[in-house]
């Protein structure tokens, strides 16, 4: 997606090559003039908002929301 809207794209899925992508990206906008995005996928456990209940239907205590899903 970076590509297509005429950015850099560099995916990191390890915590040891953040900083190596961290220092391309800023070498490659000050000696380019290239913006880069950067996708960070180092942990696989969801944190808040994005809990494992977070997809889930909520429960309704107060009658006036039943009706509400």
């Amino acid at each position: 997606i970076a590509r297509a809207m005429g950015a850099e794209g560099i995916t990191v899925d390890k915590l040891e090559d953040v900083g190596p992508a961290l220092k391309k990206a800023i070498d490659m906008q000050m000696n380019e003039g290239k913006t880069t995005i950067i996708e960070i996928m180092c942990t696989r456990e969801l944190g808040d908002p994005f809990r494992r209940d977070a997809l889930s239907k909520p429960v309704r205590h107060l009658d006036k929301y039943k009706d509400y899903v």
